[in-house]
């Protein structure tokens, strides 16, 4: 189980890292040249090469950040979550590390094709159809080992964290291969109007998914790429390593159930907050607010069993929990943060204002960074050491990771939101004087400091990355060092293991 957990890890770091240099790259370009003297050199770049113009840079930074960095991820969560909480060992893990390879693969090809211009133009789903392929391929060799591993595991072994990982395990594919099919298939050949087109493929839309449905079925797939994959994935981390860390039991734990089923019921029903003002019957937008409106109840039970759990384990052992602990409680409030956000958003009056605005970035921040990233930071802090049996090498920089995490995350959701809402009201203004153009140079200052912030957020990754490297890589100069035909190969002094009697926990330290 170690290597496919840590190759799961490292390369969701490195996209990590990537993603967020090209979310600052695309920040950069949405205000004026002159702010920063490096932005100048930005926008030449962007303006001299056809590759790396806005439309490019801002889908591969997303889908770099929710494919490559949250999605791989997950899967290493799922790998090491399955098998501990089944207690059993992972089975075929060449068929695994064969699926962790082809994933990444898959996003590599899929960000090329981006840059080429080969996007099929759809949210979330700009990867063309090869790098589609790809990506179900390495999928349903996780898929088959993930179904093996689960009927393998011990009886009686179950956990709340696991319906929460069985739902984000089927729920992929079936998002996945709902929106590929229906809003993104390769049909240049059979239409001989595309054929005079520079791209090496041409994008149309096959029915069903064409015309008003496309509207639809695109909502439908980003929030339930939000609300039933990467809620899931965290929800589960949640559930299994905050009661772990406190040493307490769950409060309000008899309602865990509840709140899942419903969470599952009324949550993909946030995809009609993107239906608010389109072509569609009055009715059928209003029930659907009705029942978005209705996620209050699952938000409610699962902070109250998260968030009162944390806060009970703090108030009654004295401690802030080491260095995992604190993620965990962050990403728990996130968790209900966003579930307040999307409330808001089914109040017909304030998705007015706020559909088509900078809010809309504040809302899949909170989503992928606010709650997701700081499930996973939690999580790696606590998994990687008990893996290689070895600890973090730096308690400053895993404090210096923290700090400047959560300053540029929830600096990013207070400007961005409150831009997002003076921005909606500017344009939602009666007064003739108030035109878009106005309303766009009052977004100038707030995509500034968005820029600003999501910098802060990327120096953070990048000391999480570099720790985490250097981690790794004592721990390798120690492998190296007991054993004696790597040393010779290597030129390194031999240094014969003593053995171990007792293996420990590695010390946490607070932040």
């Amino acid at each position: 189980m170690r290597w496919p957990v840590l190759i799961c890890f490292l390369s969701a770091v490195h996209w990590m890292v990537v993603g967020t240099f090209l979310l600052v790259y695309a920040s950069s370009l949405s205000h004026p040249q002159n702010t920063f003297p490096i932005i100048s050199l930005l926008v030449d770049l962007s303006a001299n090469c056809r590759f790396f113009t806005y439309g490019h840079i801002w889908p591969a930074a997303v889908d770099c950040l929710v494919y490559g960095w949250a999605s791989t991820a997950g899967l290493g969560l799922a790998i090491w979550l399955l098998t501990r909480m089944g207690r059993t060992p992972a089975r075929a893990p060449g068929a695994l590390m064969t699926g962790v390879v082809f994933w990444n693969l898959g996003i590599a090809t899929g960000l090329t094709g981006i840059f080429l211009g080969d996007s099929t133009g759809v949210e979330l789903l700009e990867f063309p159809t090869y790098a589609s392929w790809i990506l179900w391929v390495a999928y349903a060799l996780f898929a088959l080992w993930a179904i093996a591993t689960y009927l393998g595991r011990k009886p009686g072994q179950n956990h709340i964290a696991q319906s929460w990982l069985l739902v984000a395990l089927f729920a992929f594919p079936w998002l996945y291969a709902t929106g590929t099919t229906l809003l993104g298939t390769d049909l240049h050949a059979a239409s001989p109007d595309l054929a005079h087109t520079s791209s090496q493929s041409a994008w149309v839309y096959p029915l069903p998914g064409s015309g008003v449905m496309q509207e639809l079925l695109s909502a439908w797939y980003v929030h339930g790429l939000f609300t039933l994959w990467l809620a899931p994935l965290g929800l589960s981390v949640l559930y299994y390593l905050i009661p772990k860390m406190s040493g307490l039991d769950l409060q309000w734990g008899s309602r865990a159930q509840l709140a899942f089923w419903s969470w599952i019921i009324f949550a993909p029903w946030t995809a009609v907050h993107d239906l608010v003002g389109g072509p569609f019957p009055a009715d059928t937008v209003t029930v659907g607010l009705i029942l978005s409106g209705l996620i209050f109840l699952p938000v409610a039970l699962i902070g109250m069993n998260l968030v009162g759990t944390s806060l009970r384990g703090e108030e009654q052992q004295g401690h802030h929990g080491g260095i995992v602990f604190p993620f965990l409680v962050l990403s728990a409030f996130f968790f209900v943060i966003a579930g307040a956000s999307e409330q808001l958003l089914s109040v017909r009056a304030a998705n007015v204002v706020l559909r088509f605005t900078m809010f809309r970035e504040c809302n899949l921040f909170l989503w992928v960074y606010g709650f997701f990233s700081f499930a996973v930071f939690g999580a790696i802090y606590y998994i990687v050491p008990r893996l290689l049996n070895f600890g973090w090498r730096s308690s400053f920089l895993i404090r210096a990771h923290y700090y400047t995490s959560l300053y540029g995350i929830l600096l990013f959701l207070a400007l961005v939101g409150f831009g997002g809402i003076m921005q909606g009201l500017s344009l939602e203004s009666p007064e003739a004087t108030v035109t878009i153009v106005n309303a766009y140079q009052m977004a100038n200052n707030f995509n500034i400091a968005s820029t600003m912030c999501i910098a802060l957020i990327s120096i953070g990754n990048g000391i999480f990355a570099l720790h985490l490297g250097w981690m790794l890589l004592d721990w390798l100069r120690q492998r190296v060092q007991g054993n004696r035909l790597a040393s010779e190969i290597l030129l390194e002094p031999y240094t014969p293991e003593a053995p171990v009697k007792v293996k420990t926990a590695p010390k946490e330290v607070s932040v």
